[in-house]
């Protein structure tokens, strides 16, 4: 929870890679008894986490459904929550040749979310819900994977909403990749001199805690690209093309929601404080390096970002600046960027965008920010009583507007290219009351984001400037 800046009680939890494979099941409590079981079925929800594919579980504080689920019946809404688990990291996404051919198929992560996509649909209405009324909701990584189904040929679920993250984030690895992070864990564990047969043996019969405690974080887990569920590496200019015919959710999803949040590159600032250190010389110098065919998209990017502007006297203190204006450009491609060129890529009058820029009220690392993971703490109510009386119904307006989208209605006009419509959510710092506000174009500074960044994106693409994040960010 170091993200939202505030904690919440949290049972301790056990890994496995068997018994995780669980959900959890919120129902409301209606006047025809729980669920409402011999009314309408109820349109339902299921809840993708984030935790960068290594950490997080249905059963966080923070995931707790049950006010959300209050709230909606409350106000005429009613639905019903499904959080699930699945498995992540080495378990969840490793991948080799050599465990290929032994069988143990690639994208586990994503084989558990579809598995749970049709218990789903299989088992829900005999808990009231309706198996052809289905919204998928992801945060983060949890966006990240939401949007990879929506490369399945067949139709998974009604409806999504990806929030703080999509594909474009962060994308796959390719086979070859895995390959070198394949004998990474094998060096690291120990076992990467035993006969092929014995390393595989070792790798999954060693106790799971163990392995956890011994992979470095350096060691990263994405999903992979197989040719079956990721069957290509995703891209800006791809997604943004209402033509491209690559992702066939385009056609079977019934209504898609994307947002971001105002900071949601503050998740950097707590894991990647190593690129801290002269971050003015070494981005200048990486990024001319990157944009080395177009070196004044590059100065673009300097300038707009504060790169340009005189040190500060303090090395410290210009260190400090200069990674946040940097934390500002991973945000305007990564999050905003994507939100925009889903937004132009997807059919008419069948996509929500949102911007979420409620202020982080706890103190931590960036207090008065719109930080990552602070619209879930919005969305599911879990926090309220933290929060200020305009605050506390702001996450009610903006738990309930989700509510309406899980139950088929929509909660303000749709995009289109005549016009660019979102909602704005925050800032609710001034007065009892919350705010929020439709606005006709998501691309104009009354977003709330630095729209330089479109200018550069039109001028170079997206693509490039997501290529030189990532080098950066690996020491290029």
């Amino acid at each position: 929870m170091v993200f939202i800046q505030q904690s919440l009680p949290k049972p301790p939890v056990k890994h496995s890679d068997v018994d995780c494979l669980n959900l959890n099941i919120t129902v409301p409590k209606l006047a025809s008894g729980i669920g409402g079981l011999s009314r309408q079925k109820l349109p339902v929800f299921i809840w993708t986490h984030g935790g960068g594919f290594v950490v997080g579980a249905n059963s966080w504080p923070q995931y707790d459904h049950a006010k959300l689920v209050k709230l909606a019946a409350k106000n005429g809404v009613p639905i019903i929550g499904v959080g699930i688990n699945f498995r992540l990291g080495l378990s969840g996404l490793l991948t080799s040749e050599e465990l290929r051919q032994r069988g143990y198929k690639p994208n586990n992560t994503l084989r558990d979310q579809r598995n749970a996509f049709q218990w789903v649909r299989q088992h829900i209405s005999g808990f009231g819900g309706d198996p052809d009324n289905v919204t998928v909701i992801g945060e983060s990584t949890g966006a990240v994977s939401t949007t990879l189904h929506l490369y399945s040929p067949e139709k998974l679920f009604n409806r999504a909403i990806a929030t703080g993250g999509s594909f474009l984030l962060v994308g796959p690895f390719s086979y070859e990749t895995y390959e070198g992070i394949y004998q990474q864990v094998l060096s690291v564990l120990g076992i990467d001199k035993l006969e092929p047969d014995e390393r595989v043996n070792q790798l999954l019969s060693l106790p799971l805690d163990d392995v956890i405690a011994r992979l470095p974080p350096s060691i990263a887990f994405l999903p992979a690209i197989d040719g079956e569920i990721v069957p290509t590496r995703p891209t800006y200019d791809a997604v943004s093309r209402q033509e491209d015919q690559e992702l066939p959710g385009k056609k079977w999803l019934d209504g898609f929601m994307i947002g971001d949040s105002q900071f949601d590159a503050s998740t950097l600032g707590a894991i990647m404080g190593h690129l801290k250190t002269d971050a003015r010389k070494r981005f200048t110098a990486s990024l001319k390096t990157s944009l080395a065919k177009n070196l004044q998209a590059a100065d673009s990017v300097l300038e707009a970002y504060g790169f340009n502007s005189p040190p500060l006297a303090s090395a410290a203190e210009d260190d400090e600046v200069a990674f946040k204006n940097y934390l500002h450009f991973v945000n305007d491609v990564g999050y905003y960027a994507a939100t925009v060129s889903f937004a132009r890529g997807w059919p008419e009058h069948k996509l929500l965008t949102f911007a979420f820029n409620e202020p982080n009220p706890w103190p931590g690392l960036f207090t008065g920010e719109a930080t990552h993971v602070l619209d879930v703490v919005f969305l599911f109510q879990n926090y309220n009583d933290k929060l200020s009386p305009a605050q506390k119904k702001a996450a009610e307006s903006f738990g309930l507007d989700f509510a309406r989208f899980i139950a088929g209605q929509q909660p303000w006009p749709a995009y289109s290219t005549a016009k660019k419509n979102a909602k704005v959510f925050g800032p609710s710092v001034q007065g009892p009351e919350a705010v929020a506000k439709i606005i006709s174009d998501n691309e104009s500074r009354e977003i709330g984001r630095r729209t330089r960044i479109l200018e550069i994106g039109k001028e170079i693409g997206f693509d490039a400037l997501a290529g030189a994040v990532v080098r950066f960010q690996i020491g290029l």
